[in-house]
């Protein structure tokens, strides 16, 4: 174990599977069993690599029911048949709950076609997590009119913003108003805004994820070491937070 392995940790987003342009990179299931024993990482929260490919992560899961938490990439714009597959996987493949990546597969975040995934996640009490940070598709504004529709969905904002300052400090505001987001750290452009999020969204609501293979654990790992939280701080961000949404 490296220098990074430090904390024990739960990775509340990574992706199985290949992705082609303009990324041209994939992750199979050796290579995350392998980073999550270099890094610390007891559970990784697991999705596809697209809304066609959801049987990659089940794969995962049924080879490593103690290592994985699936969830199912959810495309709200296939309507019915995403809807009825969703529940399939929910009920019948134990599956942990949904996620959305709305700038991949062309609705916004708040969108009408969002609303039946968001009642079968409630009805399941199960969660929803939200790709944010990406115009015009992905903004913290529509996964806050979301939340709002749905009060009692617990919502995970995905990147709490990503790359863009504006997007940060908007997830961190989104957060702030409705107590059913939760924010993911991968791909946020700002440490400090970690440690921000920390103290004003709550301790319990940040949850440290990686998004591979976009990101290497170590940057991922360093942001979250390097906000300025205390140590109990940063077990909670890395592991006890989402232990706790989980139910670990």
């Amino acid at each position: 174990m490296n220098q990074f392995g430090k904390f024990k940790k739960i990775d509340a987003h990574t992706h199985i599977g290949a992705f082609g342009s303009p990324f041209n990179i994939d992750f199979n299931t050796e290579r995350l069993l392998e980073q999550m024993a270099e890094y610390n990482i007891e559970k990784t929260v697991l999705c596809s690599a697209s809304a066609y490919s959801n049987d990659d992560t089940l794969a995962a899961f049924k080879a490593h029911p103690d290592k994985i938490v699936p969830l199912m990439w959810v495309n709200c714009a296939q309507g019915q048949s995403a809807y009825d597959l969703l529940e399939h996987y929910l009920r019948d493949e134990h599956f942990e709950g949904a996620k959305l990546q709305s700038l991949f597969d062309g609705y916004t975040a708040d969108a009408p076609c969002v609303d039946p995934v968001a009642d079968i996640c409630e009805k399941y009490g199960k969660p929803l997590f939200v790709h944010s940070g990406h115009e015009p598709f992905a903004l913290p504004w529509q996964i806050g009119l979301l939340a709002e529709r749905h009060p009692r969905l617990r919502v995970v904002m995905i990147h709490m913003g990503h790359a863009h300052g504006v997007y940060v400090d908007a997830a961190i505001k989104m957060a702030r108003r409705y107590d059913n987001i939760w924010l993911e750290t991968s791909g946020t452009s700002m440490s400090c805004q970690i440690k921000n999020a920390y103290d004003t969204v709550g301790h319990d609501r940040v949850m440290f994820g990686i998004d591979s293979p976009f990101s290497p654990p170590s940057v991922e790992i360093q942001k979250v070491a390097a906000c300025g939280v205390d140590e109990q701080g940063q077990a909670n961000i890395f592991y006890n937070n989402a232990a706790k949404f989980l139910e670990i």
